[in-house]
């Protein structure tokens, strides 16, 4: 059977709305509809999710959808969420540049101006373009709790890097 139609089913079984699973998933109503009509696929950890919802095994859950099965088939290729992209990525590019900056011998007011500027663009486009309301259901108290502590130590560190630099400059 489809995963689509598998979905439909467990879900009007447990007497969801594609809304209410949507947001059961952190994900919006669209995908679980385009899911359902065969549109598009859902990730290996959003069919883990609906698994462990439905109270189903995986293999009831994806048995006989063959596009789904050769979707999560291992090929050997390393395959990174968007966090792991980000993190991995950031740490390479970073490596790369600092290679680079130390070719170049640039000038290392000029370099940290730059770096400054970017880090913010950066952190600004991230902010912008995160889905909130659906950042807001994932955090626990804990991340919350970790969150204001980073913040606080990334507030402090800005504050006294200008306290810094005014003050030398007087």
């Amino acid at each position: 059977m489809k995963i689509g139609l598998q979905l439909q089913q467990q879900r009007i079984l447990h007497n969801m709305s594609q809304n209410d699973l949507a947001e059961k998933l952190n994900i919006s109503r669209q995908s679980i509809s385009k899911w359902e009509n065969g549109g598009s696929l859902p990730s290996f950890n959003n069919v883990v999710a609906i698994s462990d919802l439905f109270d189903i095994s995986l293999d009831e859950l994806i048995r006989g959808d063959e596009e789904l099965m050769d979707k999560f088939k291992d090929d050997g290729k390393i395959r990174l969420n968007h966090v792991e992209t980000i993190i991995f990525g950031g740490i390479g590019l970073g490596i790369v540049l600092l290679i680079l900056l130390g070719l170049f011998k640039m000038p290392s007011d000029i370099v940290k101006a730059w770096i400054l500027v970017i880090a913010f663009a950066g952190k600004l486009g991230v902010l912008m373009n995160l889905e909130w309301k659906y950042v807001n259901r994932s955090l626990t108290k804990k991340a919350v709790f970790w969150g204001v502590i980073v913040m606080a130590m990334a507030v402090t560190d800005s504050l006294l890097s200008m306290w810094i630099g005014f003050t030398a400059g007087l």
